[in-house]
């Protein structure tokens, strides 16, 4: 591609060639017209005054009055010229900005493998974990099977001496059965009802062998199908009794009061049922402020920290000493220590907020000890099919005191981008190396609550600092910084 200077000479040289084709025996001014004689101009005039008159002196020649268009020319070719100068430098800039993004789709692609990568050898070694484990259950079945054939025998033999005495029941019960006394009728009576038929008369013997074997295994098989069921109901009422009864002790001994619900020495051996706790709403069954939460019976268990009124801590940040700037794996995961620095893992986020509607509040604190809150009415994200979205952010809450201003419903909608992969509908950038932090940002946005950590030099931390633009401004990064969520409905409606 020619460069522009080099075009301006071509156009020039193309100009000049044009001109001289179409003149070419135009000579410069003053070189191919002869100047008049002025010999012969005053011989002539000399004439004159004698009334002589001679031959008239030829005109003077000019030259065609070509100036004005070869100037307009010249300036159309200029303006032309500026014209191509102008987009040869947008289509650059634009070249530049494509080689940008393919750069940048390159480490993103490269990150993304990366921690394909990681996840794949972490499939491996738990793959391999658990191929160890089947083969020592294996290995211990085959032990206890030993063991239990060197006590008892061999399983054939002990599999012929069950045959044996099943033979030996059904013997027994297709035997008659003696004459009852007349005292007995009653016991008759109820073997009847048993087994299907019509008691015999008052004072007449019941014989069994009235009834063949198949019908009478047939009742008995009913009647323990039937026992079996009410003993099954039974153990689950006796569940419900002790899980209420451990309910009632734990609210007891959180209260610190005296009085201490008992288990009866009945319901003892029983196993008790565990109480899974959906929420921070049932935080007497925290221990030193962490709570185990089962969001179904299906689901995985995982822990999280409460604090009081039923708040679930998702994020803390205090220290620089977790950093932020993590891979999108990690972020899926979650990362840190629950007793200080931490991020819940987006995951667990999506089950929290789809198990029951949320609120949240953000929680925030200056080096000079001032601190100031956020609340919104409700809150969820997506899954990770739908890049785990700020898909639902309710009204800001004015009325939580002391205020920190609305920072956030600007990222309401916003898909999650981490420096691996870009999310941030900003076409020229990638917001999360920017800020060098993940989150949702809106080709960037008003708040960075998971940035550098700035221990020093806070005051002017700039965009990659933890700031909330509402309060103390983009360029202050923040001391302390907590996310908590809270169930909107009661705590009935939390548990299910």
């Amino acid at each position: 591609m020619a460069t522009p200077p080099f075009r301006l000479l071509l156009a020039l040289f193309c100009v000049n060639y044009m001109v001289l084709a179409q003149n070419p025996t135009q000579a410069p001014v003053g070189a191919g017209v002869a100047a008049p004689d002025s010999h012969n101009h005053w011989r002539s005039h000399t004439r004159g005054n004698f009334r002589h008159y001679g031959t008239p002196a030829p005109a003077p020649v000019t030259a065609p009055p070509q100036h004005n268009e070869i100037k307009e020319l010249m300036t159309n070719l200029h303006d032309r010229v500026g014209i191509l100068a102008t987009l040869d430098e947008d289509q650059r800039h634009r070249l530049e900005v494509i080689d940008k993004k393919v750069d940048q789709l390159l480490d993103s692609n490269t990150g993304r493998m990366e921690s394909l990568k990681a996840q794949q050898l972490n499939f491996g070694q738990r793959l391999d974990s658990f191929e160890h484990i089947q083969r020592l259950t294996r290995h211990t079945l085959d032990e206890l099977k030993g063991e239990t054939d060197k006590y008892l025998g061999s399983r054939v033999a002990r599999q012929l001496s069950q045959k044996q005495k099943n033979r030996d029941k059904l013997r027994d019960l297709s035997r008659q059965v003696r004459a009852t006394p007349e005292e007995q009728s009653y016991v008759a009576t109820n073997m009847a009802n048993l087994f299907g038929n019509q008691p015999a008369a008052t004072g007449s013997p019941f014989n069994a062998s009235q009834l063949d074997v198949s019908s009478r295994l047939d009742a008995l098989a009913t009647f323990l199908v039937s026992l079996a069921y009410n003993v099954r109901e039974t153990q689950l009422n006796v569940g419900k009794i002790v899980q209420n009864t451990n309910n009632i002790k734990r609210r007891l001994a959180n209260r610190n009061k005296p009085q201490s619900a008992q288990l009866p020495t009945a319901f003892a051996p029983a196993a008790a049922v565990e109480e899974h706790a959906t929420s921070c709403l049932q935080s007497y069954l925290a221990v030193n402020g962490i709570l185990k939460l089962q969001l179904t019976p299906e689901s995985e268990s995982f822990y999280v920290p409460c604090e009081d009124d039923g708040w679930t801590v998702i994020m803390n940040r205090s220290s620089d000493d977790i950093s932020f700037e993590r891979s999108w794996l990690e972020y899926k995961e979650g990362f840190g220590n629950l007793a200080g620095d931490f991020f819940i893992g987006l995951d667990k986020l999506h089950a929290l907020t789809s198990s029951a509607l949320h609120e949240l509040r953000i929680w925030l604190q200056d080096f000079d000890g001032n601190v100031a809150i956020a609340g919104y009415d409700s809150f969820a994200i997506s899954g990770e099919r739908e890049l785990y979205a700020l898909s639902l952010l309710g009204n800001y809450q004015a009325q939580v005191q002391p205020p920190a201003g609305d920072s956030l419903s600007y990222h309401a909608g916003a898909k999650f981008s981490t420096f691996d992969n870009d999310n941030d509908n900003c076409l020229e950038c990638s917001c999360a190396q920017r800020h060098k932090a993940g989150g949702w940002f809106n080709a960037c946005g008003t708040s960075n609550l998971m940035g550098v950590y700035h221990a020093q030099g806070h005051e002017q931390a700039g965009e990659t600092g933890i700031y909330w633009d509402t309060f103390q401004g983009k360029d202050y990064s923040l001391r302390r910084v907590k996310m908590l969520i809270r169930p909107v409905a009661g705590q009935d409606e939390a548990r299910r």
